[in-house]
């Protein structure tokens, strides 16, 4: 038997770093010790271990950006800045640049009903936890309907932001994308 939890990790990495069609479940077997036939047994296809790892890889995601939330910040400018910030440090933990597993499958799959379906939730939590951030810091009166065309916004930035980190554009040129992008929302929630 082996622990679901490390091979679902491993095999999270080795999809994100060579995409569903480059991976194989032999390279996956020699990293983690774990035979193809107990693979294949315990998932049944490629497919449905990469599903599993797809959703574990997109919940993680989702409190990545939750967690930026946890602390409480002055104003809405800081907030959306931390957030930027937030997603600069992570592609920058990651010096292959290889971008976000969603993003990069998006890619591979195109419009694939399965992949889409778990990619539209995990940005719908990630617009959902933007919000609840974005409504901490703003006075009452605010319309939620601006708040969270706001969060959608600020979550569309972030993917682009990753989307040129892993073009290699330079962190600090991130940060600057950021830190404008940051003032423009709060104009505009402030104008709304």
């Amino acid at each position: 038997m082996f622990d679901e939890d490390t091979l679902l990790d491993a095999a999270v990495e080795l999809f994100w770093v060579h995409g569903y069609r480059a991976a194989s479940l032999a390279d996956l077997s020699a990293r983690t010790g774990v035979a193809n036939g107990s693979l294949y047994q315990a998932f049944g296809s490629k497919w449905v271990l990469f599903l599993a790892v797809y959703h574990r890889y997109c919940a993680r995601r989702v409190a990545v950006v939750a967690r930026v939330f946890d602390e409480k910040r002055d104003g809405i400018e800081q907030t959306v800045n931390a957030y930027f910030d937030a997603i600069v440090d992570d592609c920058a933990s990651h010096p292959d640049r290889r971008g976000c597993l969603m993003l990069n499958t998006i890619s591979e799959f195109g419009t694939n009903t399965e992949i889409a379906a778990i990619s539209t939730e995990t940005v719908d939590q990630m617009e959902a936890a933007v919000f609840r951030g974005l409504s901490g810091v703003t006075a009452q009166g605010f319309e939620p309907a601006e708040i969270a065309a706001s969060a959608a916004h600020i979550v569309a930035l972030s993917q682009a932001l990753i989307q040129l980190s892993r073009m290699g554009r330079d962190d600090k040129d991130l940060r600057r994308i950021g830190t404008r992008a940051a003032a423009s929302i709060q104009r505009q929630l402030l104008a709304a």
